[in-house]
């Protein structure tokens, strides 16, 4: 796989140079904020509540954000927000832990990430009157959002309910970003795939799912299809008799 890309490193580019470049799969790696009008439906979470009786995709992926520390079980994180990985046809929630530091002079904001759910349950206390939080990290992680990868035609993205981050105290986040073709690095998905899975992966997404568009299907009228096959238009009736 050959990668095209302005000045960005992500950790399994190095994969190539031990395996040789398949000049013939290219992936052209150029990063991409998506507005909130071409936001895909999936995730624009503002104002699609259904109400209290019928609970709607966006609810089940609001509840990944609506959790509380539980400060018994935890003394070290003060605060968290939650991100999604679209990784070739599959989705990964990540979520990213902050713990604030003060020094003489300064304080400093510490982030941890994980994708270790079973963790994530015993730091956080998630309380949603309409489902468990188990239910709404199956129904997201099991969506099928194949169209949104062919949409923007690539294998990667990211929704970041908190894309920087600067302080502890801004709980809800006003700059949550969807994101075409992300740094992995920079969330530390070498912890779900190392850089040989990840560049083998992405390589065999490209040239199969994006790389495989349906042929136009040709429409031939049923009298050219029954002379295709040797018949005519006599061959299923008797031709009428000329009267002498």
């Amino acid at each position: 796989m050959l990668i095209l890309s302005k000045n960005i490193k992500d950790y399994y580019d190095g994969v190539a140079g031990s395996t040789g470049i398949d000049k013939t799969i290219i992936y052209n790696r150029e990063t991409l904020d998506v507005d909130d009008k071409n936001l895909p439906k999936f995730f624009n979470t503002r104002g699609n509540t259904r109400g209290f009786s019928f609970k709607s995709i966006n609810d089940y992926l609001n509840d990944l954000g609506r959790g509380r520390i539980n400060k018994l079980n935890n003394r070290l994180y003060q605060n968290y927000s939650y991100f999604i990985i679209g990784f070739c046809g599959k989705q990964y929630i990540g979520w990213k832990l902050y713990n604030e530091v003060k020094y003489k002079t300064e304080t400093k904001l510490f982030t941890t990430i994980t994708y270790d759910f079973d963790m994530i349950k015993t730091i956080l206390d998630f309380k949603s009157w309409r489902s468990n939080i188990d239910d709404s990290y199956k129904t997201v992680i099991n969506k099928d959002l194949t169209q949104i990868f062919r949409d923007f035609n690539t294998p990667v993205f990211v929704y970041d309910q908190n894309y920087d981050k600067k302080q502890i105290k801004e709980y809800y986040s006003s700059d949550t970003k969807f994101i075409i073709n992300p740094v992995l690095k920079d969330y530390e998905f070498y912890k779900v795939f190392d850089s040989f899975q990840a560049f083998q992966e992405i390589q065999m997404y490209i040239g199969g799912v994006l790389g495989n568009h349906e042929k136009d299907i040709i429409t031939i009228d049923d009298k050219y299809k029954i002379e295709q096959h040797g018949f005519d238009k006599w061959s299923f009736r008797k031709e009428k008799e000329v009267k002498k």
